[in-house]
């Protein structure tokens, strides 16, 4: 069973009881597999623009603020989201059980209009417009990993990249911001591979960043979750680059990135 599948399914209390019947159904242990896997919790105020994604009971997804009005996630996490008033967006390190409400809410979203052609990766993106700007320093909104010279020093096979999310973790327990540095292990036009032996993304972490730290000190945000096997052993991000062009132009927000 790939983690694909675990996707689908929403992480509230609820979710976790219908994860259960699904691998009660394939024959596996009703346990699930449990993180921002081999990480650990950040401390407060680490990390602020990894947020929340809050729809129904709690929180189902992770998503980054690029912008103070915009919050990039994976399409996943959207696509069967009618109404952008059921979604919000929390801020914070998180509660265990992952049941909070979100502070900002969300007026619009799109999906990517590639997303599911599956011809050169999934293009596992979308955007969240929030109806009042999140309360975040401006030193604190990560840049996007862009120029060629900057993705050439990030994204090399075997560098260590940094996950933040919210997920499910090793030894259970979910909803509380983790962080974890993981291997990148293959990098595609659209997509990175990264994590392996127990160092991964997990159900929950869908639609969160991957950071990757360049030779000056500073940070670049530059994947979206998006899919993966069996927690632990490595999954796949969408690289934002391959769409973020698209965001900017499509969401009428200014990144400061020179698309044309």
């Amino acid at each position: 069973m790939t983690r694909s599948l675990f996707q689908s399914v929403k992480y509230g209390v609820t979710g976790i009881f219908a994860l259960g019947l699904i691998l009660t159904s394939c024959g596996k242990e009703t346990t699930s597999d449990p993180k921002i896997y081999g990480g650990s919790k950040v401390s407060k105020g680490q990390w602020p623009s990894t947020i929340g994604l809050v729809s129904g009971r709690g929180i189902n997804c992770s998503g980054t603020v690029v912008h103070p009005n915009l919050v990039i996630t994976a399409a996943h996490c959207v696509s069967g989201v009618w109404s952008p008033s059921s979604l919000s967006v929390y801020s914070g390190e998180g509660k265990e059980g992952g049941r909070i409400s979100g502070q900002y809410q969300v007026s619009r979203f799109e999906i990517s209009p590639k997303y599911g052609r599956k011809t050169s990766g999934w293009d596992d993106i979308a955007y969240l417009v929030l109806e009042e700007p999140f309360d975040i320093e401006e030193a604190d909104i990560p840049e996007i990993l862009f120029a060629d010279d900057e993705i050439e020093e990030v994204l090399g096979i075997g560098n260590s990249v940094r996950l933040v999310g919210f997920g499910t973790r090793d030894g259970g327990g979910y909803g509380v911001k983790y962080e974890v540095d993981a291997e990148i292990t293959r990098v595609t036009d659209n997509e990175v591979y990264i994590g392996k032996d127990g160092k991964d993304s997990c159900q929950g972490d869908s639609g969160g960043p991957a950071y990757g730290q360049l030779a000056n000190g500073e940070w670049r945000v530059f994947g979206v979750v998006s899919r993966g096997g069996r927690c632990g052993t490595g999954g796949i991000w969408g690289r934002m680059s391959a769409n973020i062009c698209w965001v900017q132009e499509d969401s009428g927000i200014d990144l400061g990135l020179p698309c044309n």
